[in-house]
């Protein structure tokens, strides 16, 4: 028999896992408004450094980069995500991590491709859950076809 505590956190886990499905078909689809609405309201991070693109703190300086630092270059995108892994849940925050393949058209030319995990930290607010922060740590050297970066060159040039 499956106890009330343990029900309670079956229900989290799988919150914890849509929240990040709901991110993917959110991004892919542009609806900026939607995906924003998966952030904390209280200083949430997204931090793509490790890709040479940034580190973005707030749901401005975000919806910022996905619609233009991202979208201002690519024609499409899609990310799969799998392989979650919900670390720890307390009352109100938890943690976890799953890995994302993502892949889209670069409008000046040429694919993108990467293989990543991200690395989340969640906050229960109002009885959902959101992000608090999303890192992307590369997994593979990734294809960046034309894509531009904002120092000018890929952190994974040699």
């Amino acid at each position: 028999m499956v106890t009330e505590n343990a029900f309670s956190r079956m229900v989290d886990r799988l919150d914890i896992i849509e929240l990040t499905a709901k991110y993917a078909y959110r991004l892919d689809t542009r609806q900026f408004d939607s995906l924003m609405e998966l952030w904390s309201d209280v200083g949430p991070v997204f931090d793509e450094e490790e890709f040479g693109l940034g580190r973005f703190t707030g749901k401005d300086e975000i919806r910022h980069h996905f619609e233009v630092d991202i979208y201002g270059q690519m024609e499409n995108l899609c990310h799969l995500t799998a392989n979650h892994v919900i670390n720890e849940i307390h009352e109100s925050r938890a943690s976890g991590n799953c890995h994302v393949f993502a892949q889209g058209d670069v409008r000046a030319g040429g694919i993108s491709r990467a293989t990543a995990y991200y690395k989340d930290e969640y906050v229960r607010e109002d009885g959902i859950w959101k992000f608090a922060s999303r890192k992307v740590i590369p997994l593979t050297r990734p294809e960046v076809g034309t894509f531009e970066f904002p120092a000018g060159r890929s952190p994974f040039d040699q």
